[in-house]
This record gives C-alpha cells, sequence and structure tokens, in this order.
C-alpha cells in the first residue's frame, strides 16, 4: 500500500485541502504572533472561538463561519480596551476571553452535547466539509491580504512601536488588524485541531523557522512549509497507525521544531569549537 494511499478517498483529499489552508495561515500569522511577542493572545483568543463555533455547531451551521465571527468580535472588543490606559494587555484579553469561552461552555452544556464540545476543543479534520472549506479559503485570503499588504508595518511595529508612531503609523490600528487576521487564522484551524491544540500549529511552524533563519522574509516562506508538512505527515500518521489526527498534526509540529532548534544548537556549538580550535592553533 503506497505512502499517498490515504489520500485516494474523498474525506482525506478534504482534509488534506484543510491543512493547506491551516498550514498558510497558521505559518505566516505564526511569524508575526512570535515576533510580536503575542503568544499568550494568541492561545487566549482561541478560546474566545468557542462561543461562536458552539451556535454554529448547534444551528447547523459552518462551524467556521460562527468561530470567526466569534473571534472577530473579541478582537475587536480587546482592541478598543486596549485603548483605554487605565486598563492593561493582559487584564484586556482576560477578561473577554473568558467571558467568551465561559459563554462558549454554557451553550454547549445547555443546548449541546458532549460530542460537540469535544469538536471544538479538539478539532474533527477528517469531517471537514465543503462548506467549511469554502469559509476556511475567505479567512484564508483575509490574512494572507494583510500580511502581504500592511507585513512590513506590522514587523516595524513589533521591533520598536515607538519608531513606527513616529513615522505616523497607526499601531493601535495595526494591532487591531493584527488581532483580527489572528482570530481568521485561529478560525481557519479550529475545525483541523481544535482551540484546545491550534497554538502548538501556530507557534511551533514559525519558532522552527526562527531557529533556521534569522530574515523575516525567510521565515514568512519558510513556516507555511513546515506548517503544511506537519499536516499532510500528521493525517499519514492518522491513516496508517490509527491515532487521532490533530493531536498527530500538532506533534508533528512540536518534532520539527525540536529538530530544528537542536540542529541549530548543534551548529553554533560546532562552530563554536572551531573558533576555539583556531585561536589555539595560532
Amino acid at each position: 500500500m503506497g505512502v499517498l494511499h490515504a489520500f485516494s478517498y474523498d474525506f482525506m483529499l478534504r482534509a488534506l485541502a484543510e491543512v493547506a489552508l491551516m498550514g498558510v495561515v497558521c505559518g505566516l500569522l505564526g511569524v508575526l504572533v512570535v515576533l510580536r511577542g503575542l503568544t499568550y493572545s494568541g492561545e487566549s483568543l482561541s478560546h474566545a472561538l468557542v462561543p461562536g463555533a458552539a451556535i454554529a455547531l448547534i444551528a447547523g451551521l459552518p462551524v467556521i463561519a460562527g468561530a470567526l465571527v466569534g473571534g472577530v468580535l473579541a478582537a475587536v472588543a480587546i482592541a478598543v480596551l486596549l485603548r483605554r490606559p487605565d486598563v492593561g494587555e493582559d487584564a484586556a484579553v482576560s477578561v473577554v476571553v473568558t467571558g467568551s469561552f465561559a459563554a462558549g461552555v454554557v451553550i454547549v452544556a445547555t443546548r449541546g452535547t458532549p460530542r460537540d464540545l469535544e469538536s471544538i476543543l479538539f478539532g474533527s479534520v477528517l469531517s471537514v466539509d465543503g462548506r467549511d472549506l469554502w469559509v476556511g479559503l475567505a479567512s484564508a485570503l483575509v490574512v494572507t491580504a494583510i500580511v502581504v499588504t500592511l507585513g512590513r508595518r506590522l514587523v516595524l511595529v513589533a521591533f520598536d512601536r515607538a519608531f513606527a508612531d513616529s513615522l505616523g503609523m497607526r499601531s493601535g490600528l495595526l494591532d487591531a488588524l493584527l488581532l483580527v487576521a489572528l482570530a481568521a487564522a485561529l478560525t481557519v484551524a479550529l475545525r483541523g485541531v481544535g482551540t484546545l491544540l491550534v497554538l502548538a500549529l501556530l507557534v511551533a511552524p514559525a519558532a522552527a523557522a526562527r531557529a533556521l533563519t534569522r530574515r523575516v522574509w525567510a521565515m514568512l516562506i519558510v513556516a507555511p512549509v513546515l506548517a503544511f508538512a506537519s499536516g499532510v505527515i500528521g493525517l499519514e500518521l492518522s491513516y496508517h497507525v490509527g491515532v487521532a489526527a490533530g493531536p498527530a498534526i500538532c506533534l508533528v509540529a512540536l518534532g520539527l521544531f525540536a529538530v530544528a532548534a537542536t540542529g541549530t544548537w548543534l551548529r553554533a556549538l560546532a562552530g563554536s569549537r572551531l573558533r576555539a580550535s583556531g585561536m589555539v592553533a595560532r
């Protein structure tokens, strides 16, 4: 049985399309999240998708569509709170996210089933349908457009916010757009890996890319490739070994990060030894 035999089935092809979308959006946004130091915000915002996803699931609507609406509303609410000088970033994120997550759990507990909650928290990439893919494609286009048009400004704000403000860039608006793009990226990955595991696919490929290269443009290429590779390998493991697809994808992403980080460390260690031996020889 060939390695690619798994993708001869329609449901596996739909899952492959889903991981391709996840790879692009999580790879691109992950780089900005890592550079901007928004890992906590990314993890928290993923929980804010729960109420919208729960309502859509119970109503028989595309889960991604409901999660997207909930995530964008949460991102806007956080951005509004961030404009208040008496509310810190951590407080704004915590208030919005915990309230959203609690509302989502109440909705599922009263109107849904334990299986509905499990699908939202851990994803179900093998049950993705055509409607999910179309909504995911629209979200991916939004994320890509924001990164392509505003990427340089977002990176500048990440490295030197004060300098960006001195150039006339509206860092507050850029923060809001980044949060909206992050909500869209998390929405795409929701159906595949769920709200509890999405952070691994968002951060691990970007962190691995950062370990391999220090150039931002190269990171924006390497991270999506690694995220997509994690999805494909995870699907293969799920099909041939019989493990859950979402956790398998995330474990592969974390494994690739471990390999990249270890390789970078070994290369640095070898370089330092070569420099030391050169100094001794002199």
